[in-house]
């Protein structure tokens, strides 16, 4: 059981201090980007294209940015067809394509 917890904290930590350097080194609208790609893996589908059920705002406090930078950025997203923007929840369509737009090799 300890080993258990001390691999989740350890874990936890990690990602903290991934995000601490990201957001000094990582530029907003890549931000969004990333957390778009996480959020692909989490609401995957076997039957279609991930629906991540959440509001620009929780998006933009997720990547640690604005809900007016997150707004841009989808629009970016769904003119290259990547998206579709539902009221509350983003349907991603080509997560290869934000994933090459936000430089991440995850």
């Amino acid at each position: 059981m300890k080993d258990v917890l001390l691999r989740l904290l350890a874990e936890q930590v990690r990602r903290t201090s991934d995000r601490i350097v990201e957001a000094h080194h990582v530029d907003a609208d890549a931000r969004v980007r990333r957390r778009l790609c996480e959020l692909a893996e989490t609401y995957a589908h076997r039957d279609g294209a991930p629906v991540v059920p959440l509001t620009q705002d929780d998006l933009a406090s997720m990547a640690g940015t604005s809900r007016a930078t997150v707004n841009r950025v989808l629009r970016e997203e769904q003119e290259r067809e990547a998206v579709v923007l539902q009221r509350g929840r983003v349907t991603l369509l080509d997560v290869g394509a934000i994933r090459s737009r936000c430089r991440w090799t995850r």
